[in-house]
């Protein structure tokens, strides 16, 4: 298959799903940094509410504290209504390294919120954020085949991998998520069996605990869904764009030079005590180039969701940005 994808931003819209255009959407997954990808029919995802109550008992540290983490967040019965609003979906996978999923003490750092020396921490939040973006991509080429995707669906929780250095969910304290365009739920906090689903394609899968030693499993994996209709199916839950405008816009109109630079002093002060807080030292720098394919790829996807490297340098700082947990006020 050709590199070179062309087709109309917008309809005209198809009245099925195409196979031609599910065997593209596998390869375009897999070529933006997915792992293995398939299609799959809607009836073959796995609801199951213990999966969504594991989240709460015993108590997930994010439980509560993510605008998708449960209890927040699509109940089961939106996401059985969506399901079956729905014909396909594309299942995938991004593989994860023993040696980084299952690092020892991770989950200690992950709870209390601070780096490792060794940057396993800040190598895993890169795969997530690869997740991420493929979910959201898959959701704009949908758009532009001419299909609709009202959900799609990640790997664990947002607030960790895109606000890590802020305070709070913007999206439980205002209602407006500081990064609606790339922040998507995960398929467990919506009662999505996605290890049994991972199982049923042969791919392997690992339960990995805080005790987890890499040598004990061959390695974790981040798996996501989007799913996929015509636009004229009857039933489809209406949705906010799942491409909002990435950045916020200024709003210093009216401050004068001076001022706009001593605010800009100011933001960049808290965020670095931020990442002090969270143990951010320049070893992560050596962590990440261990990892560089995964954060190469990632910076490629962003470039694709936003269309130029100047949009995907301002997506970066803002998720750089932050304020320091005990110093913070307001949002």
């Amino acid at each position: 298959m050709s590199k070179a994808i062309s087709r109309p931003k917008k309809g005209p819209y198809k009245p099925r799903v195409m196979p031609t255009d599910l065997d593209e959407l596998q390869w375009l997954a897999k070529k933006w940094g997915a792992d293995d990808a398939v299609a799959i029919k809607t009836s073959e995802i796995i609801l199951d509410p213990r999966v969504r109550f594991k989240c709460m008992v015993p108590k997930c540290y994010m439980s509560g504290g993510c605008g998708h983490c449960p209890p927040n967040g699509y109940s089961l019965e939106q996401v059985k209504q969506m399901i079956d609003a729905h014909d396909w979906a594309i299942f995938f996978r991004v593989k994860v390294p023993a040696s980084i999923i299952a690092a020892k003490g991770l989950g200690k750092f992950i709870a209390d919120g601070n780096m490792d020396p060794e940057g396993n921490l800040f190598n895993l939040g890169g795969h997530y954020l690869l997740t991420f973006s493929i979910t959201k991509l898959l959701q704009k080429t949908l758009s532009e085949m001419g299909y609709v995707s009202r959900a799609g669906f990640a790997a664990g929780n947002c607030r960790d991998a895109l606000c890590h250095f802020q305070p709070n969910c913007m999206d439980l304290a205002t209602g407006s998520c500081r990064h609606a365009d790339l922040s998507s739920p995960s398929m467990e906090s919506c009662g999505m069996n996605a290890f049994k689903m991972a199982a049923c394609q042969g791919w392997e899968v690992y339960p990995i605990g805080g005790t987890c030693e890499p040598e004990s499993i061959g390695g974790g994996n981040l798996m996501g869904l989007v799913l996929i209709a015509p636009e004229n199916k009857p039933g489809l839950l209406e949705s906010p764009s799942t491409l909002q405008h990435p950045l916020p816009r200024a709003q210093n109109k009216g401050q004068s030079l001076g001022e706009t630079l001593k605010q800009k002093q100011k933001e960049a002060k808290r965020s670095l005590e931020a990442m002090k807080q969270s143990q951010v030292t320049p070893s992560l720098l050596m962590a990440m180039a261990r990892q560089r394919k995964i954060w190469t790829r990632f910076s490629k996807n962003l470039h694709e969701l936003y269309g130029s490297w100047g949009k995907v340098l301002a997506k970066n700082h803002l998720m750089f940005s932050g304020q320091p947990r005990n110093k913070a006020q307001g949002c």
